[in-house]
């Protein structure tokens, strides 16, 4: 296309992109965008009138999808205010991006799920994408004021737009000698109850830009109990390289603790604090601790390290008991299953009946007759309980399953039976007559 392009002569150029822009409103916005001087006023009415549009009949529950959703699309109007961002002129794209941000908050009370929430909050995020680009002051005093402005908007907190801390956040940023005190003045008048950790690193933002790192590095050691500022204390700790304070920040943090909420975060920094101080027994343990809790993908890890220092022969049968007795049993059956260990796998199976769906193939090679009993058993009971069609298509694909792993023929006949024993049932039947059984080849 470009080639095409080249040949072309400038007049010829023109005439072809005037030709089509001239039909095109959205082609003709695009290159005025791109290639024309703004003009501030005319371009927020255009943002403003084009908000309208994206916006318009959300307030009217008639206007729901079957469901009862609202169907927002403010990609293009968030695209074009980016690019005036990317072009320089960040107070135009600041002032269109609050204009979608007060519209959305306007509306807050009529999503029926996050709609709109989730395109306010895209918004905070793109402010605070383009207030990293200010280097104007006169851009960063405007960032400042508007945010303060924001912060105080009342629009939407009955229905749970509060987004204080993240607007009071950006302006922390251009905090100076000069606005500190009406920036003071608005915390002061805000509940941060349940907020204690967002308004901590604000006020951190706020000691760093004026009273200097040393006091920002005070303030981080005084306030350890919040996580996002532990994790900046160990990021300075781990960039300085100062390994022994970065792994007492992990481990406090977890206190040896186990998480009900997931794998730490914090052993995964742990895990690299000892990798960066090439401590291979510790590298070992906290492998092992993570594997342990859930992450099966550090089991190959774990290996090669033990392999590496040949103790894997010595460690492994202990590394099974225990990814037995602390794993769930459908992850310590993926590794049954990495390290052929079909015996061990079998008892599983046989203690927990529904997964020979899972593992039949692999063990009917193995252990057939065993295996070809799981499988008819678990389907006898499941065919018993089965009501409704639904449940009646999940027998019949576990039927076929069992013909996968190459009981076509056992299949065909346990599916006879079930045609005459459930006669009763002819949903049942008419859902075994769909079968198609084809043996395995």
């Amino acid at each position: 296309m470009r080639e095409t392009l080249e040949k072309l002569s400038k007049k010829e150029l023109i005439d072809f992109v005037v030709e089509y822009v001239e039909g095109d409103p959205k082609l003709a916005n695009a290159l005025a965008v791109a290639f024309r001087e703004p003009d501030h006023e005319q371009e927020l009415r255009k943002i403003e009138y084009a908000i309208d549009r994206a916006l318009w009949g959300i307030a009217d529950y008639r206007r729901r999808d079957y469901w009862g959703y609202v169907d927002i699309d403010v990609s293009d109007i968030k695209a074009e205010i980016m690019l005036r961002a990317k072009q320089g002129h960040i107070r135009l794209a600041f002032a269109e991006l609050e204009l979608l941000y007060c519209r959305l908050l306007g509306l807050f009370g009529f999503q029926s799920e996050c709609e709109i929430s989730d395109e306010a909050e895209c918004c905070l995020g793109m402010m605070h994408e383009i207030a990293g680009e200010a280097t104007l002051q006169e851009d960063k005093e405007f960032i400042f004021g508007r945010c303060l402005e924001l912060a105080d908007f009342d629009e939407g907190a009955e229905f749970g737009a509060d987004y204080v801390d993240r607007l009071l956040g950006i302006a922390a940023k251009f905090v100076t000698l000069d606005n500190l005190q009406v920036l003071e003045e608005l915390l002061s008048q805000v509940d941060i109850c349940w907020r204690e950790e967002e308004f901590a690193l604000i006020r951190l933002e706020i000691i760093r830009r004026i009273e200097g790192d040393g006091a920002a590095e005070g303030f981080i050691a005084e306030n350890l109990q919040f996580p996002r500022i532990r994790e900046i204390a160990f990021n300075e700790a781990m960039f300085n390289k100062n390994y022994a304070q970065a792994e007492q920040l992990c481990i406090g943090a977890s206190d040896g603790k186990r998480s009900y909420y997931g794998i730490s975060p914090w052993l995964y920094r742990l895990l690299s604090v000892y990798e960066a101080t090439t401590d291979t027994a510790k590298v070992i343990e906290i492998t092992e601790r993570i594997l342990l809790s859930g992450d099966l993908e550090l089991y190959s890890k774990l290996k090669v390290l033990l392999i590496e220092q040949a103790m894997w022969d010595n460690a492994y049968p202990e590394l099974l008991n225990k990814c037995e007795a602390e794993l769930s049993h459908t992850s310590y059956m993926k590794i049954l299953e990495e390290e052929g260990e079909y015996a061990l796998l079998l008892e599983q199976v046989q203690s927990h009946a529904r997964e020979v769906y899972q593992y039949g193939r692999l063990l009917a090679q193995v252990y057939p007759f065993e295996t070809r009993r799981l499988f008819i058993e678990q389907l006898n009971k499941e065919a018993t309980r089965a009501y409704g069609r639904s449940e009646y298509w999940g027998v019949c694909m576990n039927i076929a399953c069992f013909a996968e792993a190459g009981f076509t023929a056992d299949a065909v006949l346990l599916t006879s039976e079930y045609m005459k024993t459930y006669s009763r049932k002819p949903a049942f039947v008419d859902e075994l007559r769909k079968l198609q059984l084809e043996p395995v080849l």
